[in-house]
């Protein structure tokens, strides 16, 4: 588009992105034209067109709709125009939202009206004078170095115009810079002191300096008693502060010498948290970044290079269409002849395998074992909803996870069945409450994105079901083998039927040629 450099009229010039537009007014009718390679155009016939003309030319119309349009397109979060990632899950059910709230310690802005907790923000004073005193923090330069990547920061946070209070800190910069100060202190002194992960010499010597000092051995007392609690909200996806704050702190730190990246010392802390960890800070790579704990808590349970979501429009096709299917369970897949493996968990509680050869009528379902404790509620349903708002970015592991255990585990005699598979362990939970237990999980994978793994999983199942020899193979076990003492029993008879008679065969020959 070609613009005169001499116009009479007077020239609005509206930007749209990369877009220019000449408006002019003509003299006379009062006409808006644009100007084009061939002349002028006329474009309405008065100020009434003027101003419609202007709303869509309008640089903050088109922010305010492109804005809108990433909010409801979360691949866009992750190509730097809204990369807010501590959020407010959406719950559908009263239960699920209680599974979302603290029990001890209120980080960052959601829960800080939260009454009656054990760690107020009085209470996370004394952590900012641990690494005072016993590290050598400067305050001053931190809150500085804060003030520096304020913005950024702030992006972690995504607005909830519902809750006044957190919208007050998070647009006051006071109040934010103080919300970062105490809860990065309160994140960086309890890792120091629940990680199974050791810290350095120097490190060590502190610790056996202070707990000689009354205040700190009430601040180590008090971690303690909380412990589990705390451990549990560091993991809950609203009551976050960003990662980057935590390792700042940490670098501002000259008395802290750690022997593990700053990674490795928080993920020590969650070490007898299930399911357990598939990789260490040792896989990290050069360009990866954690918003936040749970964002590394996630990392370090997922399998290295699975469980990705693609992003190609008609994959995404395919895979919603093999999720509205679901995993069948396990007495079914016992009755085509699939026998259930526990495998090693050196890949992690999140990883299971389907193999069969062609040749042959059984199949093998490798599962690690899945332990479910009275925490294992929250923490699943967290990583759940971390996945629902994150998947194009790092995954669906735990969602395609739950599917295929909410599939497996339909009934109670399912369950019975994997117990003594040693595919599922837990101590306080009945047959009856795992299944309600994995029906309200997989309650939150519906309509989700699904990687390649679990349709590629449920196309093999289905093949081998499809197999005749398969299900006769499997009916004929269950129903002439239907436990392993069956079995076990079986073969003793054989051995008192055959044996007896081998060695008299035997003792026959032997007299024979003793005799010749």
């Amino acid at each position: 588009m070609n613009f005169p450099e001499d116009m009479d009229g007077a020239i609005a010039m509206t930007e749209n992105r990369h877009h220019l537009i000449d408006i002019a007014a003509d003299a006379v009718t009062g006409a808006v034209t644009g100007t084009t390679d061939g002349g002028a155009v006329p474009i309405g016939g008065g100020g009434n067109e003027k101003k419609w003309l202007r709303k869509l030319t309008s640089a903050t119309v088109n922010t305010a709709v492109l804005r809108d349009l990433i909010s409801r397109t979360p691949m866009l979060w992750y190509l730097g125009e809204c990369s807010g990632t501590i959020i407010r899950p959406c719950a559908r059910r009263e239960r699920v939202e209680a599974l979302h709230a603290v029990r001890a310690v209120a980080i960052g802005p959601f829960h800080r009206g939260d009454r009656g907790l054990p760690f107020p923000d009085d209470a996370k004073l004394p952590f900012m004078r641990y690494l005072q005193d016993q590290c050598g923090l400067d305050v001053d330069g931190y809150v500085a170095a804060l003030c520096l990547e304020r913005d950024r920061l702030r992006d972690e946070f995504a607005d909830d115009d519902a809750d006044a209070a957190a919208a007050g800190t998070l647009d006051s910069e006071d109040k934010f810079l103080e919300m970062l100060l105490l809860d990065s202190c309160f994140v960086l002194v309890v890792s120091m002191m629940l990680s199974k992960t050791g810290t350095g010499d120097d490190a060590d010597s502190v610790a056996r300096a202070t707990s000689i000092n009354k205040d700190y051995f009430i601040l180590h007392m008090a971690v303690a008693q909380h412990a589990d609690d705390i451990k549990l909200d560091m993991l809950v996806l609203e009551n976050q502060v960003p990662f980057a704050a935590v390792k700042l702190l940490a670098a501002l730190c000259p008395g802290l010498k750690l022997r593990h990246p700053i990674e490795e010392l928080v993920l020590g802390c969650f070490d007898d948290i299930c399911p357990k960890r598939a990789r260490r800070a040792g896989d990290i790579g050069a360009g990866d970044e954690f918003h936040h704990v749970l964002h590394l808590f996630h990392w370090s349970r997922v399998p290295k290079d699975k469980y990705c979501i693609v992003s190609t429009p008609r994959k995404l096709l395919k895979i919603k269409k093999e999720s509205e299917r679901l995993f069948p369970c396990a007495m079914e897949l016992q009755r085509s002849a699939v026998w259930f493996r526990q495998a090693s968990s050196s890949c992690g509680d999140l990883d299971m395998w389907f193999w069969r050869h062609p040749a042959s009528p059984v199949a093998v379902m490798s599962v690690p074992c899945f332990h479910v404790h009275e925490y294992s509620a929250a923490v699943l349903h967290n990583l759940l909803a971390f996945e629902k708002h994150f998947y194009w970015a790092h995954g669906a592991c735990v969602t395609a996870h739950v599917a295929r255990m909410e599939g497996l585990i339909r009934c109670p005699q399912d369950a019975t069945m994997l117990r003594k598979r040693g595919v599922v362990a837990s101590t306080r939970r009945t047959d009856s409450e795992l299944v309600a237990l994995f029906r309200e999980l997989g309650e939150e994978t519906v309509g989700a994105r699904l990687p390649d793994e679990y349709g590629e999983m449920h196309d093999a199942v289905a093949r081998h079901r499809g197999r005749r020899v398969s299900g006769w193979c499997g009916g004929f076990v269950l129903h002439f083998f239907p436990s392993p003492w069956v079995a076990v029993s079986l073969a003793a008879a054989v051995a008192l039927i055959l044996v007896p008679s081998m060695l008299q065969t035997v003792y026959t020959m032997l007299s024979y040629f003793k005799s010749s």
